[in-house]
């Protein structure tokens, strides 16, 4: 993990909230939006941020955020004990819930978790695939959806959310499986 100062942290923090649609901020947005103890030296700030490659500067005077850039801010906002003393708005509020709903999904990343390759990715779903089509046979009526079987797949192996997704998709693309949507649920068969 990335060690921010308390005022990189807050730099890239107000570089988050203050984003546009291109994915980009102006300099000089985020220095009027930072508290007034650092925008004096929010130039050093953000040239710091961009020699940890936690910023870039596509555009002269626009900056925007790396993923390694997300990554700090969200591990970073975890540990800090900073505290608000004005209200500037709401962007910062809501940048700060984003950043907690993107921690679930870095925290998915940075866990230990197994290295799981397409191949063995493959074997195991095709595994689990089968053992719920035969349970499901049992009883007299097979319906598989995805949302089930991902939630026991993923309590049963150690892999993220966005690699068991990714991979899910190759095995759809590949037409390893066939899904179909029906009363806003994916069903999906095994073809082979």
């Amino acid at each position: 993990m990335i060690q921010l100062s308390q005022e990189q942290l807050l730099y890239l923090l107000y570089s988050f909230a203050y984003l546009e649609k291109g994915g980009t901020v102006t300099l000089g947005n985020v220095k009027k939006h930072l508290p007034s103890k650092l925008k004096e030296s929010a130039q050093n700030i953000g040239d710091s941020l961009l020699e940890l490659e936690l910023l870039e500067s596509p555009k002269r005077s626009r900056l925007g955020i790396t993923e390694k850039g997300t990554i700090a801010l969200v591990e970073n906002l975890h540990n800090t004990d900073y505290k608000f003393q004005s209200s500037k708005g709401y962007k910062v509020l809501n940048a700060l819930l984003e950043c907690m709903r993107l921690a679930s999904e870095y925290s998915d990343l940075t866990s230990p978790t197994e290295e799981m390759d397409i191949e063995t990715f493959e074997e195991k779903f095709k595994e689990l695939y089968f053992a719920e089509r035969k349970r499901q046979e049992l009883r007299g009526v097979v319906a598989i959806r995805t949302r089930n079987i991902r939630k026991k797949f993923l309590e049963d192996n150690q892999i993220s959310t966005l690699k068991f997704d990714r991979y899910f998709e190759t095995l759809k693309l590949d037409g390893k499986i066939f899904a179909v949507i029906e009363q806003d649920d994916e069903l999906i068969e095994w073809k082979e």
